[in-house]
């Protein structure tokens, strides 16, 4: 294997490391309320991709934009995904969440299919059908109401999760399309910009709104908590490894093709379930476990699919 494909798998795999570092603290600190997180994540991440564009020379050049609504709407879909996912990670075990996001693999395909972007071949229905079946294995046990009263935390989490992961699959087909022609800076810059600034709306809204209007106990959940001394790192933190995680998995498509790096996206569920054991004292359950196994195994079935496709079409243009 080259060694530019090599370096770019340990980019992306260093990165997936990173994301569920940054995961792990937003679990840390959920007692924190989910506009804050993500306002702190946003803000500092935001400074890490300004610092990295002027380093490499490219700012501000490289924030130009010739979709503006298309940026708007990879961003929007896209704060709304990080508030979810913050929420669900918040309520339910650290792997199930990771577990669940992969969900968007098949829904992915889904999408692509009916929305004519990519034919849905024989083998994408089997991914398809396994990578749902694996999502209801680790749903079921969530909504088990006669389990106990945590049980109604679980199904919101869960409820959360496959939101997210709903949404996510949309992300991803949008950000096919702007990476045709927008800069990966732009992308995220633009992400970013406008979750910190929805963050920072709903801190303020919450902050003015007075206790006797409607929603007003509500909103309270999301009121701004100053940090304690200790935790000002930590939640810095959080922006700062997405930042770098960011930028890191950016460097990986330069270096190897995607259809290589997108069997490297499953390492997340390996630091989730090492970092679920070792950090939370969190165990799965056999069904999460199976249900896992079973959508990682259906996502891999679609990526050594169309990697055998690119292969015959690369031949193909090779010989013409």
């Amino acid at each position: 294997m080259p060694s530019r494909t090599l370096r770019g798998i340990g980019l992306k795999v260093l990165s997936t490391l990173l994301f569920s570092g940054m995961l792990a603290l937003v679990k840390g600190f959920s007692e924190y309320p989910v506009s804050q997180l993500v306002l702190m994540r946003s803000l500092a991440a935001l400074v890490i991709l300004v610092i990295w564009l002027g380093a490499n020379g490219e700012f501000p050049q490289a924030l130009h934009t010739k979709r503006l609504g298309g940026q708007l709407a990879r961003s929007v879909l896209g704060m709304i995904t990080m508030f979810l996912n913050f929420a669900a990670f918040g309520l339910l075990p650290f792997a199930d969440v990771t577990a669940i996001n992969f969900a968007s693999v098949p829904i992915i395909l889904i999408v692509s299919g009916m929305l004519g972007i990519e034919p849905m071949r024989g083998l994408r229905w089997v991914a398809v059908a396994g990578g749902f079946g694996g999502v209801m294995l680790m749903l079921w046990e969530h909504f088990d109401f006669a389990r106990s009263g945590a049980a109604e935390h679980g199904a919101l989490g869960s409820m959360l999760a496959i939101s997210n992961a709903v949404i996510v699959a949309f992300v991803m087909i949008q950000m096919r399309s702007l990476a045709r022609t927008e800069h990966a800076g732009a992308v995220v810059f633009y992400f970013q910009g406008l979750s910190t600034l929805a963050a920072a709306v709903v801190l303020l809204v919450v902050a003015v709104w007075p206790p006797d209007w409607p929603a007003a106990e509500l909103l309270r959940t999301q009121a701004w908590i100053w940090p304690k001394s200790a935790d000002w790192f930590g939640l810095i933190m959080i922006g700062v490894l997405g930042g770098v995680a960011q930028i890191i998995m950016t460097k990986a498509y330069h270096h190897a093709e995607a259809s290589v790096l997108a069997c490297f996206d499953y390492a997340a569920m390996i630091w989730a379930l090492v970092i679920g054991l070792f950090i939370f004292g969190e165990v799965p359950s056999s069904l999460v476990l199976l249900g896992a196994a079973v959508v990682i195994a259906s996502g891999l079935l679609v990526v050594w699919r169309e990697g055998q496709v690119g292969e015959r079409l690369r031949a193909t243009f090779r010989s013409a």
